[in-house]
């Protein structure tokens, strides 16, 4: 029974909850965010774990710190004095009447927000001058450095970078593309054009400075080179430079993994090495398997940086790179694949054929989703539906690896042949009719 008291009581409790649920609102409405967790601008990521974990040498830099993530990191402390160093000489050799400190100084403190967002991750701990310092600081090493690298600045005999470690230099290169360690390229764009030398600089852009000193595998058109102007950083630099990126491709939720190479070589299919452009590309017409060569290295980290950059960021382009290295490790099963694609040269490379095999192994295994360009999708539909349609060829293929070389199985060797016979006048005969039909 509800007395004159309980019924008050009850009705303050009602008030409390409700005074709470709205206190409560108000601070959920303080927090909400107006713009998306990420700006369209951000472009410069962490690694995620499943990557870094496997091989963080590849991914952290042991030389030189570029940008905020690895800024003030003990090991990397020894070239902040060469940095200024570098910044000291091209303020005394004042290439253009713009190269003036302070000047470069309030350009890049005019592009400071924009340069935060960036990175996907809030630098609150870094502040206006110290975050300012460092984008200029940067900068202007990595771009005397590049100058020096193609002989447009000469080397100074004291350099250490140049004459004193010729080991320091494939490092460098190395640290200057990882994906952590980048400046955006509006930052190295406003920086170049302060810096540039007038009117004779051996480089009229930016584009044309990085790609005499990035590690893109062979020449570039004019109209390839042109299309840099939507880099995002060096590493993106990159990656449109060694890919035909298609913003327009359609873009499929799996992807039908192929027979190993050596099962294909088996059944006829041909291997051959696509010279005819730069481009990480596929295709396969008539039982001929085209494939953009790779040259890889163990001090190259650059193709995993690519692909991690590919697994962080939106946009149906992300996947050219990814779907490459995923189509490759469907051919690459065993060290026999390996050896297979180097004698047809596909693969170049110093490594031995295990490590060739588990490098792709594991990138395939990292790769965050099924997700694949439609065009190299195409090419893997159409190598299995080959494959299934040459169902004599792997039989055939099967008895010889299984009982014809193979003495000690309850068939005989005669027996094998005979069978072999019998199946290769089969295939004969399948073939002609197959071609009549058609």
């Amino acid at each position: 029974m509800m007395t004159e008291g309980n019924v008050k009581e009850h009705h303050l409790i009602e008030i409390k909850d409700e005074e709470d649920s709205v206190t409560i609102a108000s601070s959920i409405r303080i927090k909400l965010r107006s713009k998306a967790p990420l700006p369209p601008s951000t472009c410069i990521y962490r690694v995620p774990d499943a990557l870094k974990n496997l091989h963080e040498k590849d991914f952290v830099p042991s030389l030189v710190s570029i940008g905020p993530f690895h800024h003030g990191t003990k090991k990397l402390q020894a070239m902040e004095q060469s940095k200024l160093w570098y910044l000291r000489q091209l303020l005394d050799r004042n290439p253009n009447p713009e190269t003036n400190l302070e000047h470069m100084v309030k350009k890049i403190r005019g592009m400071e927000d924009y340069s935060r967002e960036c990175y996907n991750e809030k630098l609150d701990h870094l502040s206006s001058a110290t975050f300012v310092e460092m984008m200029v600081v940067d900068g202007c090493f990595i771009l005397e450095y590049y100058r020096r690298k193609i002989g447009e600045v000469p080397t100074d005999p004291d350099d250490p970078l140049f004459n004193i470690s010729l080991a320091m230099s494939p490092t460098l290169t190395s640290d200057l593309v990882m994906l952590e360690n980048q400046l955006p390229w509006r930052v190295l764009d406003c920086l170049f054009l302060l810096t540039n030398q007038v009117p004779n600089g051996m480089c009229k852009s930016l584009a044309e400075l990085t790609h005499n000193c990035l590690p893109i595998r062979g020449p570039v058109s004019d109209d390839h080179l042109e299309q840099t102007s939507e880099s995002r950083h060096l590493l993106d630099n990159v990656r449109i430079l060694s890919a035909e990126l298609d913003k327009k491709e359609e873009i499929m939720p799996f992807w039908d993994c192929m027979p190993s190479a050596t099962k294909l070589q088996q059944i006829g299919v041909m291997f051959q090495p696509n010279r005819s452009n730069i481009n990480m590309n596929m295709t396969f017409l008539d039982g001929v398997l085209e494939i953009a060569p790779i040259t890889i290295q163990g001090d190259n980290p650059v193709f995993r940086n690519l692909i991690a950059l590919e697994q962080c960021e939106p946009g149906p382009h992300r996947y050219q790179i990814s779907t490459y290295a995923r189509a490759l490790g469907d051919l690459i099963q065993s060290s026999k694949d390996v050896e297979f694609l180097i004698k047809n040269e596909i693969i170049q490379t110093s490594l031995n054929k295990e490590d060739i095999a588990s490098f792709f192994s594991d990138i395939c295994n990292c790769l965050a989703t099924s997700s694949c360009c439609k065009s190299f999708w195409q090419v893997s539909t159409a190598v299995r539906k080959y494959y299934k349609q040459h169902w004599l060829q792997r039989l055939i293929a099967y008895i010889k690896h299984n009982y014809l070389y193979n003495p000690s199985s309850i068939w005989s060797v005669s027996n094998a042949v005979v069978l072999i016979i019998v199946l290769t006048v089969l295939q004969t005969v399948y073939t002609v009719l197959s071609y009549y039909q058609s």
